[in-house]
């Protein structure tokens, strides 16, 4: 699916050749598809049975009972259910990770943490630590070996001598191995233990340090490594054991990848390193479950290669998030990665797609920080990639983040601050890329070639004809308008949600107008320098399908008759490319590449939502949805065998009954899939509304049940049990297709056919016959939801908002001023009301070593607050961060005068987020006074101002939050 450097001359082709081969195409292509129906059947699964929950259903919170039934001990049903044991086909990768620190290679062969530690992404190639144990030569029984998500046990042998080795990575941030050395020979056997890190190699006593800058320099680490009895010399750890016959000794070493913006890495580290073996391992195990009981729903479905792989996406989701909480304007956010064991970047392309599963967390911080850390760092104009891995930059286009995030929104609400800001985003991307790309003005999207995100060789069209074409991912944009316009509608803000919904109007007309061909009645791309319908297409062709919009009529739906033909598109493999188009650039000698991959399956699944109950047909209907749910749940396990999900980049070469390539990142979360069961199996469609709205796609399973999804600040539970087959599936819950609402029943209708139930009343509209229907006050719209967890809160507030009051920001309209500005920055930049990356205000090349920035209220105001958020450009320059120290003061009338008072939080200046707070003070002018750190110069990229009065804000998060927030995670 991806080649990240493809090149341009790869599509050089001669004028002539092209035109001659167009007409031969469109003579081929043009004859009516036969009607041939999906033919492909369902996949087989094999593999090992998966375990049963260890307490009957409930219809509160299942996932949070089971872990009760076993939080007294240390073997949880996640861990059973995901684990691996012995030879692992899809690779040794150590599946323990924390919020920043994982294993980017893992080699089992080393005792520790031996292969290519990274924080956020690799440091520069090296074990984590390793544990010699001398004499002898130590050999792994790979057979020994079982994974589970939380933890790696392995057994080495040397002689009489057996190591067995449970190791795993804390959340925040610490590698801990417990090692158990067993004596099995007939004498005493005195043993040398060594721990070492590259990263920690100076100390005295029990412990080593270092130093060392994450990749790009976002941050710096401070190791700490440490171990039972062991004590410093020769730049490592040492311990001798004395061991007699049949006897065994624990020994423990424990690292702390520490850093200053996450406190707890030290705390952690310190209380690891004081655990006992068991100890240790029990807090961790417990600790690592108990967030799949706060944050995950409970899924039951009939088929078990299914249920698995739900699960399995759930822990993807998981081990592919970075939360690294680094100042300033890179991963300030938590943030999935796409790829974390490959490209390992916040890539604009499959945000959304993430974002559609993550939103199902009960922490909404999940969903939110994708859409708030893409929002923040592309300078609020067209979404981009994190600018923290500028390696892996794109300019995808081909992204419908806006969308998905305003879904979020739908699913959990908040203040309408949030909104606000989500519409701003959504806004800036969608003018940003007409902007960028629309070169025109017609309101399409114009592209020359292949090689975008997500495409590549893949993307059939664009070897046709080589130059700029108009394109049918435009409807990505109209998408975006609708989720801005809602967003401004759902802050009160009428009139940018009527300028938004004409964009969004303008540019559903301009893909109407402009790419429909009605001689062959299809949606295609088109080239701007003949105007000609350009006849290779691919999945993106439908794209206007997925978001609604084309008119639902005859003519239009006539353009969904490909799918009835597994020659053109299939529902498995899910290719990029239309393959008689594929075929027929392979004939011409442009073969480019045909991988599949689960970001096809992702777009195939929106297209069938959207047109199975938008654009009713007789060529596309359940049986294929639920073909294309079953084989892309088969694409996930290699070979089929339940025991070894292992979800690649992409895959090539399909033959008939298998893959015959699968590509090198492994676990990747390239695209989603769990939101398919929930909203479109189980039928939950988010709403603007109150109300709660079931729109089931009919696949004809007998039961099913998604329990204690977090829907507005309430716990919501949708289950079927078919009335019809005689078979009670989950006891003491009246069959028949029923809503819950914190554990009790409030709606129920007797089949499974789409149903609204309003809380407020009580009442059900729907054609089935309604057995039970109860009202609930109280439930919410979004924008009546209050949002003021303490991850919450910090997490608006390093992005402009303040969810503990709604303020006037005196900042707003004041005139600014500055004692020196450098180029490519303005001293507007930082009171546009928002603290994205750019525009900012910087006193980059300033020639002293303090510089001031002004706000001139134009009236005496009364001020007790000030938020700056300070400018940290890395990793693209050194140019910009934060100032070793600043002081907010105010003009007396005669001279600037420090306020009073001043309580810094944090108390050293961080990038991004800082808040100031002193008793009130009247003045027409405020200013803060900057002492540029060395070697840099400060830029400001927002400064906002308040009266806060009596009300005070929770104490500034960097410091205290995450402790505070670990029952939010």
């Amino acid at each position: 699916m991806r080649r990240p450097h493809v090149h341009r001359a790869r599509r050089l082709r001669t004028r002539g050749f092209l035109v001659a081969l167009v007409l031969s195409v469109c003579s081929v292509v043009t004859a009516p598809p036969a009607v041939a129906a999906q033919t492909i059947g369902f996949p087989t699964f094999n593999g090992p049975a998966i375990p049963a929950p260890p307490v009957a259903h409930t219809p509160g919170d299942m996932m949070r009972a089971m872990y009760d039934a076993e939080s007294s001990g240390t073997d949880f049903w996640m861990d059973r259910l995901l684990a691996r044991s012995g030879n692992d086909p899809a690779g040794p990768w150590l599946m323990s990770r924390g919020r920043a620190l994982f294993m980017k290679t893992h080699s089992p062969a080393v005792l520790g943490f031996g292969g290519n530690v990274a924080y956020w992404e690799g440091i520069n190639n090296q074990n984590a630590y390793s544990v010699a144990v001398t004499p002898g030569t130590f050999t792994e029984q790979v057979s020994q070996r079982r994974q589970t998500p939380s933890h790696w046990k392995s057994v080495h042998t040397s002689g009489t001598v057996t190591v067995d080795q449970t190791k795993f990575i804390t959340d925040n941030n610490v590698a801990v191995t417990n090692l158990s050395i067993r004596n099995n020979g007939s004498a005493a056997t005195t043993l040398q233990l060594r721990a070492v890190s590259p990263y920690a190699t100076t100390g005295t006593g029990g412990e080593l340090t270092g130093q060392v800058n994450a990749y790009n320099n976002l941050t710096t680490i401070r190791p700490r490594l440490t171990g039972d009895g062991f004590t410093a010399s020769g730049g490592g750890l040492n311990r001798s054991v004395t061991i007699a016959a049949g006897a065994t000794v624990t020994a423990k070493v424990v690292m702390g990848f520490v850093t200053d913006e996450i406190p707890e890495s030290l705390t952690e580290y310190t209380a690891y390193a004081g655990y006992s073996n068991a100890t240790a391992f029990a807090t961790h195990v417990r600790a690592y479950n108990l967030w799949w009981a706060q944050n995950v729903p409970y899924i039951d479905v009939p088929e078990p290669a299914i249920k698995k792989n739900i699960y399995y996406r759930w822990w993807l989701m998981r081990f592919n998030n970075l939360d690294a909480d680094i100042p300033g304007q890179t991963f300030q956010f938590p943030t999935s990665t796409e790829g974390v064991l490959g490209y390992n970047n916040a890539i604009a392309l499959t945000q959304p797609m993430h974002i559609d599963d993550l939103k199902y967390l009960r922490n909404p911080a999940y969903a939110y920080g994708d859409w708030l850390s893409a929002g923040q760092t592309s300078k609020g104009g067209r979404f981009l990639d994190n600018p923290g891995d500028p390696e892996n930059w794109s300019n995808s286009y081909t992204q419908y983040i806006a969308e998905a995030a305003w879904k979020s929104y739908q699913i959990h609400g908040g203040q309408p601050a949030i909104a606000g800001s989500l519409a701003r985003y959504a806004e800036g991307d969608v003018k940003g890329q007409l902007a960028y790309y629309d070169h025109d003005n017609n309101k399409l999207i114009e592209y020359d070639w292949g090689a975008l995100t997500g495409n590549d060789a893949d993307a059939v069209s664009f070897h046709w004809k080589p130059g700029n074409m108009d394109r049918a991912e435009s409807a990505y944009q109209y998408s975006g308008a609708l989720a801005a316009a809602q967003a401004y509608e759902a802050t009160g803000n009428t009139a940018k949600a009527t300028e938004l919904r004409t964009l969004a109007g303008q540019i559903k007309d301009a893909i109407v107008n402009v790419l429909w061909n009605p001689n062959r009645q299809l949606f295609e791309h088109r080239l701007k320098s003949t105007n000609e319908w350009v006849p290779w297409k691919e999945i993106n062709n439908y794209y206007p399908f997925s978001v609604g919009a084309v008119p639902n009529t005859a003519a239009y739906r006539q353009a969904l008759r490909l799918y009835d033909d597994p020659a053109q598109y299939p529902v498995f493999p899910f290719y990029t490319a239309n393959q008689v188009d594929k075929k027929a650039a392979a004939d011409a000698g442009s073969p480019g590449s045909n991988n599949f991959s689960t970001i096809n399956s992702t777009v195939q699944f929106r297209l069938y939502s959207s047109v199975l109950r938008n654009y009713p047909n007789s060529w596309m209907n359940a049986t294929d949805y639920k073909k294309l749910l079953y084989w892309n749940t088969w694409a996930q396990y290699v070979g089929g065998n339940t025991q070894w999900p292992d979800a690649n980049e992409f895959w090539a070469d399909w033959n008939g009954t298998g893959i015959d390539y699968r590509s090198w990142i492994h676990h990747n979360i390239l695209g989603s899939s769990n939101w398919t069961v929930i909203e479109d199996v189980a039928g939950l469609r988010p709403r603007n509304d109150a109300k709660v709205e079931l729109s089931p796609i009919n696949i004809g399973w007998s039961h099913f049940t998604v329990n204690n999804l977090r829907y507005r600040g309430a716990d919501l539970s949708v289950v079927w049990d078919d009335p019809a087959d005689g078979v009670v599936r989950y006891p003491g819950i009246p069959e028949g297709y029923s809503i819950f609402v914190n554990g009790n029943r409030v709606a129920t209708v007797s089949s499974l056919v789409p149903l609204t139930w309003d809380p407020a009343t009580g009442g059900v509209t729907t054609s089935g016959t309604v057995t039970h229907q109860a009202a609930v006050p109280g439930l919410k719209a979004p924008n009546q939801v209050v949002q003021n967890s303490p991850r919450m809160v910090d997490m608006l507030a390093k992005a402009g908002v303040d969810l503990t009051a709604d303020l006037p920001n005196l900042a707003s309209g004041a005139s600014v001023s500055a004692s020196y500005t450098g180029s490519g920055s303005n001293v507007s930049g930082a009171v546009d009301g928002y603290p994205t990356n750019e525009p900012f205000w910087g006193a980059g090349s300033s020639p002293n070593s303090q510089d001031w920035y002004e706000l001139n209220f134009g009236a005496a105001r009364t001020l007790d607050e000030v938020r700056l958020y300070f400018k940290d450009s890395r990793p693209a320059s050194t140019v910009h961060r934060a100032p070793s120290a600043y002081t907010v003061q105010y003009y007396d009338g005669s001279s600037w005068v420090t306020v009073p008072g001043q309580t810094r939080s944090p108390a050293v200046p961080r990038a991004n987020y800082n808040l100031v707070r002193f008793p009130a003070v009247s003045a027409q002018r405020v200013r803060v006074l900057v002492t540029h750190a060395s070697g840099a110069r400060t830029g400001l990229t927002e400064v906002k101002v308040h009266h806060r009065g009596g009300a005070r804000p929770p104490a500034h998060p960097t410091t205290s939050a995450h402790a505070r927030a670990l029952t939010d995670r």
